[in-house]
């Protein structure tokens, strides 16, 4: 029996009266099936019913993405841990390729377990807000087992700093804030949670320097979100979770160096405009600040 004659054969029964579930189990199909059929026959008319079931048969499958294509999205994914949309800038940058996020995850999923999409972060309580560089610059600390790493990273223009240490002591903390304020230079404002690193004479030597420190609030996530997003990315695209021995500290110094320096200057970021590289973002912004400055002298 063809497949188009069970809507007509379910029609027909239905109008002799004959239950759902008995028509189910003579055209194979369940019960909530069959309702269906009879609903859309009795809003569109038995010969429009078919004539679009029929319409749907013929549907052009869709498109096979063929050649080197999943294997270089693979092999990004397999490098950097990025995203669909991240691969999918690199491979209009790099490649010159067009493909959709979806065909990227089609593809993806072949191969990578992938978890579900995130809910969209929802703004709480009064964080500290960045509207140029050097504004607030967050500071946290990532646990590797015997070693631990210093993290900061500009809210406005997400350029990081990564310091290895040997301990989470206030005195180590402060060496690694000396060594991130180098690569900072003036901020206006350096926060960090109440760990033990950040405590004691921590306070003191940010505000010697001319900046604001402020500890972010307990059970407010939504205080340090940038800098524990960039730690989830050190994690994935870098270090990992593995634990590390004191005598790895100038192994995986250098290693956060280069990552620190390919996430300034190739990493596409989700949360800079046209998805800019921490550096293009700079050098846009300024070139816009200098634009802005030259309509406002010349009115």
């Amino acid at each position: 029996m063809r497949s188009v004659t069970h809507f007509e054969l379910a029609w027909e029964l239905y109008q002799a009266g004959m239950r759902a579930e008995d028509i189910g189990e003579r055209v194979n199909r369940d019960r909530a099936t069959v309702y269906r059929w009879i609903a859309g026959i009795k809003l569109l008319g038995i010969r429009e019913f078919v004539r679009r079931k029929k319409e749907c048969k013929r549907r052009r499958q869709r498109r096979k993405v063929t050649g080197c294509i999943p294997a270089r999205i693979k092999a990004i994914r397999e490098e950097h841990g990025w995203c669909g949309q991240k691969i999918k800038k690199e491979l209009w940058v790099k490649d010159g390729v067009a493909i959709s996020v979806p065909t990227i995850y089609r593809i993806l999923r072949s191969d990578f377990k992938l978890g579900k999409a995130s809910r969209k972060y929802q703004k709480r309580g009064d964080a500290p807000k960045a509207f140029s560089p050097r504004e607030v610059i967050e500071h946290d600390t990532v646990d590797f087992g015997e070693v631990f790493a210093h993290t900061s990273i500009d809210i406005f223009t997400k350029e990081p700093s990564i310091v290895i240490v040997a301990n989470l002591e206030s005195e180590t903390g402060i060496e690694a804030f000396k060594k991130q304020k180098s690569f900072y230079g003036e901020a206006k404002l350096h926060q960090s949670d109440e760990g033990s690193e950040f405590k004691k004479e921590y306070p003191c030597v940010v505000m010697a320097t001319g900046s604001k420190h402020r500890y972010s609030r307990p059970y407010k996530k939504n205080d340090q979100a940038h800098i524990e997003t960039f730690n989830r990315s050190l994690r994935s695209e870098c270090l990992g979770w593995s634990k590390y021995k004191k005598e790895d500290i100038e192994y995986l110094q250098k290693q956060v160096d280069e990552y620190t320096r390919h996430f300034i200057n190739e990493r596409w970021h989700m949360g800079l405009p046209d998805m800019m590289t921490p550096a293009e973002f700079k050098l846009w912004y300024t070139k816009q600040k200098k634009d802005t400055e030259k309509v406002a002298f010349a009115s």
